[in-house]
């Protein structure tokens, strides 16, 4: 059951990224479904299992939307890793943690796209102005929306870990 929620979850969050968030997107400021489902993954399974999932759909990612192959799957290695950090460390009932956690995951991966475009020859209007106008209301619509995943899956899918947990 929990294999096939987060195929899920991955399916619907993909969705979310290509289609309704570009369509909906207000001013280019579109949340990270994806960082936000690897973030909270991370914090209910671990870095590791995120990752071996993270890394192969950030390839796919790459081949069907980006023109560099590899940065997808650097973001989501990073919020799987993120977001494994905390793995067993909090009550993961919490959605503080992985809220805030995918804000600066997402902050981090807007900079490294930034660094990527402007090293590939792009120029860009102004860093404070890209940063007020779009990575810092990115950020946090991530979190916010890392915040209702991490309660749906908490919910649904990983219920019955915390159970496990709160007997021992």
């Amino acid at each position: 059951m929990r294999k096939f929620v987060v195929a899920i979850a991955f399916i619907l969050a993909f969705f979310l990224d290509s289609v309704f968030f570009g369509a909906v997107g207000l001013y280019s400021i579109r949340p990270e479904a994806l960082i936000a489902l690897c973030v909270s993954l991370g914090v209910l399974m671990g870095w590791a299992p995120t990752a071996a999932i993270g890394i192969p759909v950030g390839i796919v990612l790459d081949l069907l939307c980006n023109k560099y192959i590899g940065l997808s799957s650097i973001a989501f290695l990073g919020a799987a890793l993120a977001g494994g950090f905390f793995y067993n460390k909090y009550y993961a009932d919490n959605v503080i943690i992985p809220a805030v956690t995918a804000a600066a995951v997402m902050f981090v991966k807007e900079h490294i796209m930034l660094l990527t475009v402007l090293l590939s020859g792009g120029r860009m209007s102004g860093y404070l102005m890209t940063l007020v106008a779009h990575i810092l209301p990115a950020s946090l619509l991530t979190g916010a929306l890392c915040a209702l995943i991490h309660l749906i899956l908490r919910k649904t899918a990983f219920a019955s870990a915390r159970r496990s947990i709160d007997e021992r």
